[in-house]
């Protein structure tokens, strides 16, 4: 199953860069900003990273030190080499930046809410399925045995129809933000938004999709 990515912050620009865990171990900071540095042209020496409020620091750490997991955001601060410090000046730019905010801000609130929930959910429905796929019941009653399933498979009920319904909310506010056909960038930063919230949403459907034909197995 793919990873959710990463989530690169820069100003009004985000990135999706593809780390399960295994990367997330063995990828130090210092390799981090040399891809930060590609896909930004922010140079290293110029750049601060920060996860969960807090500034990354040594280069010689991997990102699972600083608690960094796919899905998380990072944000990156610094300027690109020869960049021009000129806000938008026409009454359109101005407006597009303003549509920009308003995407990027749902997006945010998006992440922030619902990424560590996310996260927990593909971590319990992994365990739910790995436990309950065996036959043996190690030493608990049948009885016991299902009761505890099925409390465990109506947490992961509950977690899907939240995690499912909260992005839905998040998908339908993205698309009542209205960009005018000459806001390109303004329209591309919004279905960069969405093409994030349907990953997650694909993320859940296929974990959902495992536990259920894990469950069918068991019964045949």
């Amino acid at each position: 199953m793919t990873p959710v990515p990463l989530v690169l912050q820069w100003g009004r620009d985000r990135y999706m860069i593809k780390y399960d865990y295994d990367d997330l171990r063995d990828t130090t900071l210092g390799q981090f900003k040399e891809v930060c540095r590609e896909v930004t042209g922010v140079p290293t020496s110029g750049m601060k990273l920060i996860f969960s409020g807090a500034t990354m620091k040594d280069d010689t750490s991997p990102l699972a030190y600083y608690g960094v997991y796919p899905g998380a955001a990072i944000k990156l601060i610094g300027r690109k080499e020869g960049a021009e410090k000129n806000g938008p000046v026409t009454q359109e730019e101005r407006e597009e930046s303003a549509v920009i905010h308003k995407i990027d801000d749902l997006t945010n609130e998006a992440a922030d809410r619902l990424s560590s929930r996310m996260q927990a959910y593909l971590a319990d429905a992994q365990l739910y399925i790995e436990q309950f796929s065996a036959s043996a019941t190690h030493g608990v009653s049948d009885a016991a045995f299902e009761e505890i399933k099925t409390a465990e498979r109506k947490k992961l009920h509950d977690a899907y129809v939240y995690l499912n319904e909260a992005l839905m909310q998040y998908l339908l506010k993205l698309d009542g933000i209205e960009c005018l056909p000459e806001a390109e960038k303004a329209r591309q930063r919004r279905r960069q938004a969405v093409r994030l919230l349907q990953s997650w949403m694909d993320q859940l459907d296929h974990k959902r999709e495992s536990v259920k034909q894990s469950e069918v197995t068991i019964s045949q």
